[in-house]
């Protein structure tokens, strides 16, 4: 914060308060003490400030770097996913189809069949129900 704070923690009253905020705020008596230790030479001392805050400037860049070469393999790990997951698709739809073909074909030879027993008669409407709900999932 700087040169205001410096000025109210000089005085007993604004130490001590801001000491309490900060044990609060970590939740520990020593992390809080030195939270404000930190904050009087690292933040408020006029010599090591502007150091403080180049080093701290420079941290957001890393990280800002760090992120970004992250958010860049995630979004090509993704990419390459859903490409993979397109191959697969494109290989299941062809077995369906292929499928599909087969179910014709049979329902073709029964259905051309004059003399079907009862089993042949099962097994074709059997396949026209399947063949129904097949073409249904194409949808």
């Amino acid at each position: 914060m700087g040169i205001g704070r410096m000025l109210w923690r000089s005085t007993r009253i604004g130490r001590t308060i801001d000491t309490i905020k900060n044990i609060v705020d970590e939740g520990n008596l020593v992390e809080g003490v030195k939270r404000t230790v930190k904050e009087d030479y690292c933040e408020d001392n006029p010599l090591t400030s502007a150091i403080y805050k180049s080093g701290k400037y420079d941290g957001k860049i890393e990280g800002y770097e760090e992120a970004s070469y992250e958010y860049e393999k995630k979004l090509l790990t993704q990419a390459d996913e859903f490409l993979n997951q397109t191959r697969i698709f494109e290989i299941e739809k062809d077995a369906y189809e292929q499928l599909l073909d087969e179910y014709e074909k049979e329902i073709d030879e029964l259905s051309e069949k004059v003399n079907r027993t009862e089993a042949e008669n099962q097994y074709l409407h059997q396949l026209l129900l399947r063949d129904r709900k097949l073409r249904k999932m194409a949808c």
